[in-house]
């Protein structure tokens, strides 16, 4: 038996002092594989790769307005015996400005965008269409909204919206045809008005340790609050920073 283990992560790390501009982000590559030979208490062949990165920038001079960003990928595989599955397929944009209109509240506008790379397959190492779950843009998820900003720390903050627009995207027609994602059946394009939550929360436990969670349910029109994405992550990695203050 064979078991091998790998992770590989970009750091680096720049200050100036000339701007209230803050930039950096990080990029990890995991990866692992086991292999079995005369193994009597069994077990399958297999390898798994995956990678990340996220990138942010912001301005925020200490003044009345800040503009926050930022942009998430990840991609991940595993290969067991001969069938290929994917472990993770994520892109994630997104963009808030805000007006402070006191120390911890902030009138903001957000736009949050949201697709994958790649199919997803109902099953494990069958590609064929008619097993076709999701593609690039099927789905692909807009929202756009205006509202408040509560963010009593630096490791919480909450986006309140009272008007909020989500656009859903099915741009494969065959997901499509079958009215995936809500949309109707034959129609690529689905627009839903109406409130909106986004919660964030991070803490660092240890060095180069920290938990991020994040929730953002939404109340279209007069319906009951659907829950859109909840996630709960422990990170364990090496951060790069360029931070610019004045």
């Amino acid at each position: 038996m064979v078991l091998l283990f790998g992770q590989l992560m970009a750091q680096d790390a720049v200050t100036a002092k000339d701007t209230a501009w803050k930039k950096g982000g990080s990029a990890e590559l995991l990866f692992n594989q086991a292999a079995y030979s005369d193994w009597q208490a069994g077990g399958a062949n297999s390898f798994a790769a995956n990678g990340a990165i996220f990138l942010f920038a912001k301005y925020d001079d200490g003044g009345d307005w800040a503009w926050t960003n930022a942009l998430n990928l990840a991609y991940g595989v595993n290969l067991q015996d001969g069938l290929y599955n994917k472990t993770d397929d994520r892109i994630e944009f997104e963009s808030r400005a805000d007006r402070h209109i006191s120390e911890h509240w902030s009138i903001s506008g957000l736009l949050n965008f949201r697709s994958q790379f790649t199919n997803g397959y109902s099953t494990p190492g069958i590609t064929e269409d008619s097993l076709k779950l999701s593609s690039f843009m099927a789905p692909g998820y807009v929202i756009v909204g205006l509202g408040f900003t509560y963010q009593p720390n630096k490791r919480f903050s909450a986006f309140l919206s009272p008007l909020t627009s989500k656009q859903t995207y099915v741009l494969d027609q065959m997901l499509a045809d079958n009215g995936a994602f809500g949309v109707d059946i034959g129609s690529q394009f689905r627009q839903e008005i109406g409130a909106y939550v986004n919660l964030k929360y991070y803490q660092g436990i240890v060095e180069n340790v920290e938990l991020k969670a994040s929730l953002d349910p939404m109340k279209n029109g007069l319906q009951n609050w659907i829950m859109k994405k909840s996630k709960n992550y422990l990170h364990i990695e090496k951060n790069w920073l360029f931070q610019q203050n004045n």
